[in-house]
């Protein structure tokens, strides 16, 4: 219980880089495609530059990440709260980045430097249960050092439910959107099933624990985004736009597995998770414009991540 405790502190005191680190920068990526760039930009300086064919893999790379990150650890049970039900919680997330430093293009990092040890982000929930064994809820989770705000719902079957013999099992859908930056637009979406057990102490302590096993699909598109901020042809403004590529969620799919324990005594509830995500998809939905060896399939990226919540709440 000390290192429950422990941990829960920790996560609770994250600390957090400068402010603004962690908006996005996507032009650091490069450009996937040619465009036109200038210096001077007068008109007699305009110079071709040819499009990088990795830049859409960094760009999948980093908007993946980011997806998986803003997956909370949800800190609940399989069981749900019961038609009287009603949970409101707080968790304090970290998420370990494995990306190369030109595959993290933000404000604090320009994609020249290493990327964060972790990401710190806090989500607010509420759970609501509507009877029938069906649960709902709604949750909001923030980017440290950004603008980046997610809102987001779920919905929770429980297909067994406070059998005394019988550990509870339930599945769940979950679907969110990211706001706050205007070069991404990103939607996240999954399910899961759960399992839970919960165990009395003393005869005033609960301890639950719980695993999960489910699927994220990631969707991330771009607005058009000025590859040469510094400059710009005053005669051609455009010249030096370009998107990356959509990334379809469909086909940008993720396992992840959960495991975590909680403890209630009486209305107050605090917990810790473990979670780890991967998969391995397309860095883009649509075929190559220029092939590959003959081929217009585009190749493959492999991103995976783990995460740390510590959770509380209260319900009632």
């Amino acid at each position: 219980m000390f290192a429950l405790g422990a941990a829960l502190c920790a996560l609770l005191a994250a600390p957090a880089a400068r402010a603004g680190d962690n908006d996005l920068a996507l032009w650091k990526l490069g450009h996937p495609d040619a465009i036109t760039i200038c210096t001077i930009c007068d008109g007699s300086d305009n110079t071709i530059s040819p499009g990088d064919p990795t830049a859409q893999t960094r760009f999948a790379r980093m908007a993946s990440s980011l997806g998986l990150a803003f997956v909370p650890g949800f800190g609940d049970q399989a069981s749900t709260t019961g038609q009287a039900g009603f949970e409101i919680g707080y968790s304090q997330s970290l998420r370990f980045l494995s990306l190369n430093n030109n595959e993290w293009a933000t404000d604090g990092s320009q994609a020249t430097v290493a990327p964060p040890g972790a990401l710190a982000l806090s989500t607010l929930t509420v759970r609501k249960g509507i009877g029938g064994s069906f649960e709902l809820g709604v949750f909001a989770t923030y980017l440290a050092e950004s603008q980046m705000l997610s809102l987001g719902a779920q919905v929770r079957a429980a297909l067994i439910d406070g059998i005394d013999y019988a550990p509870d099992l339930s599945l769940r859908a979950y679907g969110m959107r990211v706001t706050g930056t205007r070069e991404l637009d990103l939607t996240i979406a999954g399910g899961d099933v759960m399992i839970s057990k919960s165990f009395g102490v003393a005869g005033a302590i609960k301890l639950q624990p719980y695993g999960q096993y489910g699927m994220v699909l990631i969707n991330a598109n771009t607005t058009v985004i000025n590859f040469n901020p510094g400059a710009q042809d005053a005669a051609n403004p455009t010249a030096q736009d370009d998107v990356f590529q959509d990334i379809h969620m469909l086909d940008n799919r993720y396992n992840r597995v959960a495991a975590g324990l909680r403890l209630v005594a009486g209305a107050a509830v605090v917990g810790l998770e473990a979670n780890y995500a991967f998969g391995t998809n397309p860095v883009q939905y649509s075929p190559l414009s220029t092939p590959v060896n003959g081929s217009t399939t585009p190749p493959t990226q492999s991103t995976h991540m783990l995460g740390i919540d510590a959770h509380v709440g209260v319900q009632f």
